[in-house]
């Protein structure tokens, strides 16, 4: 890493903007799939293996008839994906945050736009469940 040089003109156009930086949870890349009518799971990629506790609790918090609702109500037939860690005893380190297993959420997309933080951890209100924790603010050279 050479401080101030960017490979990517993106990243170098912001780096003087104000971030925000969140804790990296060391888990399994989840998306949870509003489609407007019902719930489905994916990893990061279509191939991903989800450990079966992780599903049963995955099935448990967003899907069924008053999860659904929750949906319909927050969303309505809107598409939505919740982008989180599935973590916790048996996924990569995750037991060294908790015994069980549970979802982290860390970014919601309804439609093509991506949501505020604040709109974030309101979603998780909704679905009883932790967003990441931010660890900082500041602009890139500040995080270094």
């Amino acid at each position: 890493m050479i401080r101030g040089q960017f490979r990517n003109k993106a990243v170098e156009y912001l780096a003087n903007n104000q971030w925000m930086f969140t804790e990296k949870i060391d888990g399994t890349n989840i998306r949870v799939h509003w489609d407007g009518h019902r719930v489905e799971f994916g990893g990061r990629t279509e191939r991903a293996q989800i450990p079966a506790t992780l599903v049963t609790y995955l099935n448990s918090t967003f899907s069924g008839d008053a999860n659904e609702e929750l949906f319909e109500q927050k969303f309505g037939e809107n598409e939505v994906i919740l982008f989180g860690e599935g973590y916790g005893s048996g996924i990569q380190n995750g037991g060294l945050y908790r015994n069980d297993v549970s979802f982290i959420l860390f970014d919601v997309m309804v439609g093509n736009t991506y949501l505020e933080r604040e709109n974030i951890e309101d979603i998780a209100k909704t679905f009883n469940i932790d967003v990441v924790p931010i660890i900082g603010t500041g602009t890139i050279q500040e995080a270094v």
